[in-house]
């Protein structure tokens, strides 16, 4: 079953985002980073690229996304691994259960919350083990 892992108040979400996705790759595990947009997904991408680790990432609509642990996805057609799924998005994923581990990042915006304590309800009545990190604002 899924494990879900809720991160909430998240001042900066693309900065946890890149902590994660490292920590993650340094594991060699396989990371799909679900954002809204092409946009989004290119702007996170060239942010990994800067990193002093390196992150091989590719948008997920690329050729070489079957050999690139880190894809950076906006639609769920683009999803092709089930490893670890980072859920940027303010809707529920509907695809989220194939994964080993969900992220759900959660902004300080008061319409992020309500979706996603929507989200978080979701999982809870089904039964899913959710961890809670709530991050600490400066």
């Amino acid at each position: 079953m899924t494990r879900v892992r809720f991160y909430t108040d998240i001042p900066d979400r693309a900065g946890l985002i890149l902590h994660l996705v490292e920590q993650a790759v340094a594991r060699q595990r396989q990371v799909t980073i679900y954002l809204a947009t092409a946009e989004a997904a290119e702007e996170l991408s060239q942010r990994l690229w800067q990193l002093p680790a390196f992150i091989p990432n590719v948008l997920a609509d690329a050729p070489q996304a079957d050999l690139t642990p880190v894809l950076l996805a906006w639609l769920p057609e683009h999803i092709r691994q089930d490893d670890m799924l980072f859920n940027c998005q303010a809707e529920l994923p509907k695809f989220f259960s194939r994964f080993r581990h969900l992220f759900e990042l959660i902004g300080a915006a008061e319409d992020e919350k309500t979706a996603g304590r929507q989200r978080y309800a979701f999982y809870r009545d089904r039964g899913y083990e959710i961890q809670h990190m709530k991050m600490q604002t400066q």
